[in-house]
């Protein structure tokens, strides 16, 4: 049997859309979304009320970060709530170096009950790639 390859390239298409839709279904369910650093600044330009909470360490934070951003470390955050209350209505888009940390961070937000927790893809590498950072 013969498969064209438009036929071919079409399925590999449609696998591909349907990876990513259920990656994206799987975020959900954790109860963030993870963005790329053009949607984190989309919404940073859009939305009113919306928080960069930086998860790496201080020093790390020193060096650079995305202006505007707090920094509260990832292993200080439930000791640090108290700080966090009066954004528990707000999109919060959270980030660390590579986005491993900043995934940790946002699991801990959304089992304490923030509902709009963003993860940004890649981190700080990523954003570097597309934006200035603060120094």
């Amino acid at each position: 049997m013969k498969i064209g390859y438009k036929a071919l390239t079409t399925f590999f298409i449609l696998i591909y859309l349907i990876g990513c839709a259920l990656k994206q279904n799987v975020d959900e369910q954790k109860g963030y979304l993870n963005i790329s650093p053009a949607e984190a600044r989309e919404k940073m330009n859009k939305v009113k009320n919306v928080l960069i909470l930086d998860v790496r360490t201080p020093m790390e934070f020193s060096k650079e970060h995305i202006d505007g951003a707090i920094n509260i470390p990832v292993q200080e955050i439930e000791k640090r709530f108290d700080e966090l209350k009066k954004y528990k209505n707000y999109e919060i888009i959270v980030y660390c170096r590579s986005g491993n940390r900043s995934m940790r961070a946002s699991e801990i937000l959304v089992k304490n009950g923030f509902k709009y927790v963003y993860n940004l893809s890649g981190g700080i590498i990523e954003w570097k790639k597309y934006y200035e950072v603060r120094r």
